[in-house]
């Protein structure tokens, strides 16, 4: 199937086909081609949501097809971890950045991941969602590189909430 859509409405259309999965996207009648290996709508939403600069407002034509067997799934606390972090350069040590940004990035990218990058005047500003791995020691690992590289992060502690026993600072606020 295919439908052709404008940015807002193709941000709109991914959050309501959970079910589906993404074979490619590209920008209608233009030279280039914004492609994608992201085959899963509510991700590909977040990014496209990012203030990234070089996404124009469309059309995009998006080719797609069902698969009965993918389920409708919010996001369960249970299986993420969150990571905020920044990157901000000291005022009195030019060159030297605190916050764990670039840290983050790399841990994050051995894992399933979403994020939302913002650049703002003072530095960079991100925020992850990090699938929780299934190895325990992996897991462990990626609680371990959260407490020390990020400014605060939310690890689940069987509850299915946020709250003030999994909401805890990061260490990457250190000089």
């Amino acid at each position: 199937m295919e439908v052709k859509l404008n940015k807002e409405e193709l941000i709109t259309w991914l959050r309501t086909i959970s079910g589906a999965t993404l074979l490619s996207v590209s920008i209608v009648g233009q030279l280039d081609t914004l492609e994608t290996n992201i085959t899963v709508p509510s991700i590909l939403a977040s990014s496209l949501e990012q203030d990234s600069g070089f996404l124009g407002s469309g059309p995009y034509l998006v080719k797609y097809k069902l698969t009965p067997e993918e389920q409708h799934q919010d996001l369960s606390y249970e299986t993420f971890a969150t990571a905020v972090t920044f990157k901000v350069e000291l005022k009195r040590e030019p060159g030297k950045y605190i916050g764990g940004y670039n840290r983050i990035v790399k841990i994050a990218s051995k894992y399933n991941y979403i994020s939302r990058i913002k650049r703002e005047h003072y530095g960079v500003v991100g925020f992850f969602l990090i699938s929780l791995p299934a190895n325990p020691v992996e897991l462990e690992e990626l609680k371990n590189d959260l407490v020390e590289n990020s400014i605060a992060y939310i690890f689940p502690d069987g509850t299915g909430t946020i709250n003030h026993g999994n909401l805890k600072m990061g260490k990457a606020l250190r000089t």
